[in-house]
């Protein structure tokens, strides 16, 4: 989900191998079988192709964006492309964005700043709170922020300052899960995007295990061809609060996908 030349480079460098993962140390046979699902397509609805969405996420009933590159906070909607709102941040690379129901929260890539929203249609900045390394996905859960920085690694902030509380590694029966991408909290766990991968976590808050791996696959056919790029990859995790709805999308995709999910066919 990063610049153009950086990630081109890792592509050159990493074209044709698996996606990065490392045994971690504390690995054993009793690490639990993640379920395996399969997002389905319910309704698909139109999607800024110049979107280089970082977030996505619900706010006091709208729908809101992050996007990086040029990028800004947006609003949009189900009804049509173009966003409704939008407030360019030309000076940092957005990212993650979360919700608390009163502010949003937008993370930067490297700029190690943290953007605080207030209110809606339009929010307000309300203040800019600094933080170290890199930001990429957020979401929130209890009283907490929780961020993913690329790494196997979620980490659990404070919102009043972003003081980091606490953190966990993520694994899939014991093998560290790297690339953490886009997040969206839920009370059965949190979602989680995984850079250049076709699928997404569902991930345990309190020991990081993975407890499903969902497949995008179908979405990513659906678009194939109208999203050129190496960069326009999944990447996009929206619940709908009260009506449980769930959505996905990718960066340039002119697709935004409401889904469900369903057990995958036993091989």
């Amino acid at each position: 989900m990063r610049r153009m030349s950086w990630s081109l480079s890792l592509s050159l460098l990493c074209l044709g191998c698996a996606p990065a993962q490392r045994q971690a140390p504390d690995a054993g046979p009793s690490e639990v079988v993640p379920q395996r699902l399969v997002a389905r397509i319910v309704h698909t609805y139109p999607h800024d192709p110049t979107a280089f969405t970082q977030g996505l996420q619900f706010h006091q009933g709208q729908l809101y964006e992050s996007t990086g590159e040029d990028g800004d906070l947006r609003r949009i909607s189900l009804e049509q492309a173009a966003p409704l709102w939008k407030q360019p941040l030309p000076d940092v690379f957005p990212e993650g964005l979360a919700s608390d129901g009163e502010r949003l929260y937008q993370l930067t890539w490297q700029d190690e700043t943290l953007f605080v929203w207030n209110g809606a249609t339009p929010p307000v900045q309300e203040k800019q709170v600094a933080y170290t390394g890199e930001g990429w996905g957020l979401c929130f859960w209890r009283g907490q922020l929780v961020r993913s920085d690329g790494t196997s690694t979620l980490r659990f902030h404070d919102p009043k300052d972003f003081h980091v509380k606490s953190q966990v590694e993520v694994t899939s029966q014991g093998v560290r899960q790297e690339r953490l991408n886009e997040l969206e909290c839920a009370e059965d766990g949190v979602y989680a995007n995984v850079w250049h991968a076709n699928h997404v976590l569902k991930i345990d808050y309190a020991t990081g295990r993975v407890l499903a791996v969902i497949d995008a696959s179908e979405l990513v056919r659906v678009v194939r061809g109208r999203a050129p790029g190496y960069e326009a990859v999944l990447n996009g995790i929206a619940l709908e609060p009260g009506t449980g709805r769930l959505f996905f999308t990718g960066k340039r995709w002119p697709d935004l996908f409401e889904v469900k999910l369903e057990p995958a066919a036993t091989p």
